[in-house]
């Protein structure tokens, strides 16, 4: 073979895998080195593949300068991030003109005023409802529960309860090691006596001077700021209005209510009371399902309250044109409560029976068929019971 010949082709044992591989497919569609034709088909070839490796090395070059690149952006905006003077853009809840907590996890307090963050890992926040300068909050690490001045963002007393709630007039509750006690704003113990939780209770705040708790025979009574009963435990459910009633229930579910400082106000013998600051006034039902409304000194405003009153009617011995019975008009009237029970009224608006039925029907001039919960009877227009039957 001639110089030439091998300056154009190469040599075999000294050229690479990848130009005999290019050779050998050349050669199968008829590609031969000695012509001229052979020789140009072959620069183009290899100034092709020398383009290409050119293209595929910048590629890779740009693929791993923008790994880097993202590489370094992102480390550069976690060490942002985790600056204690950075605020992250959302999930602002401020605790007061000066505080923000941050949820985005994990949850920290920032003081605004510092421009700095002030407490991390912070799990969920609560303000005091009667403005107390510390506000309770939940560890993300452990859930513990401690408290932090709302105004500085600085943790005043740090997470080591298993339960906690917020401070009201002046203490709070916590429970640490199976019961329940009272602290100041110092974490020293305020009250020299423990009491036991119950799930019962989800609002241990002082309210007018009283806490409920629970005492003796599983029940629930209200404490004073030494610890004493006020309110003999004897209730089985308990609940502050945030008006000053304590809103009280036996284990058979009946109502009653307290006042402000512990007073009976309404026996616990009704079926449902509701408290109506806008209107002044509460709403009753009695065991009898009869609605009343009273003032807050619980006199009677309304002895009967009801959504709806007709006329009751009653089928005659005379027939009409096509054969029906005629319908002629009781004495009395019917109402009918906002829970579909009925009594029975006079003509003048004088409450006769009590909404004791599920229905009542007109049989005569002044006979009632009442169907109640203890079965049927029939009434006479003054509400008595006439031993008729049906």
């Amino acid at each position: 073979m001639s110089n030439k010949q091998k300056t154009e082709t190469g040599n075999p044992k000294k050229d690479g895998a990848f130009k005999q591989a290019a050779r050998w497919v050349a050669k199968m569609f008829g590609y031969k080195a000695e012509s001229k034709f052979g020789r140009f088909v072959w620069r183009v070839f290899a100034t092709s593949a020398a383009v290409v490796a050119l293209l595929v090395a910048i590629v890779l070059v740009i693929i791993v300068y923008n790994g880097i690149d993202r590489a370094c952006k992102r480390r550069e905006y976690q060490r942002m991030v985790n600056s204690p003077t950075y605020l992250h853009p959302y999930g602002h809840h401020y605790v007061s003109p000066y505080v923000i907590y941050q949820d985005d996890y994990p949850g920290y307090l920032y003081n605004t005023t510092l421009g700095q963050r002030t407490a991390t890992g912070i799990q969920w926040v609560c303000k005091s409802p009667d403005g107390d300068s510390l506000s309770c909050f939940s560890s993300s690490e452990d859930r513990k529960r401690g408290y932090f001045n709302r105004f500085t963002g600085e943790v005043a007393i740090p997470a080591q309860y298993d339960k906690a709630w917020v401070f009201s007039e002046g203490l709070a509750c916590v429970y640490e090691k199976g019961t329940l006690h009272f602290i100041d704003h110092k974490g020293r113990k305020a009250i020299d006596k423990e009491f036991p939780y119950t799930n019962r209770i989800d609002d241990y705040c002082f309210h007018n001077g009283l806490c409920q708790m629970l005492g003796d025979d599983d029940r629930i009574g209200l404490i004073d700021k030494q610890g004493n009963w006020v309110v003999d435990p004897e209730y089985y459910q308990m609940a502050y209005d945030t008006k000053g009633f304590w809103l009280v229930q036996d284990r058979d579910w009946n109502y009653g209510l307290l006042d402000a400082k512990g007073q009976m106000l309404l026996p616990v013998e009704y079926g449902d009371i509701a408290v109506h600051h806008e209107d002044n006034c509460i709403f009753v039902r009695r065991l009898d399902h009869l609605n009343q409304v009273l003032d807050f000194e619980g006199n009677i405003i309304n002895s009967c309250n009801f959504v709806e009153v007709e006329k009751t009617e009653y089928a005659t011995d005379e027939h009409d044109e096509y054969g029906d019975l005629k319908l002629a008009t009781a004495n009395c009237l019917m109402y009918k409560t906002i829970e579909d029970y009925y009594g029975l009224m006079d003509r003048n608006g004088n409450i006769i029976t009590p909404p004791s039925y599920s229905s009542i029907t007109a049989i005569g001039p002044d006979r009632y068929h009442c169907e109640g919960s203890n079965g049927s009877v029939i009434l006479d227009g003054k509400g008595k019971e006439c031993g008729e039957k049906l």
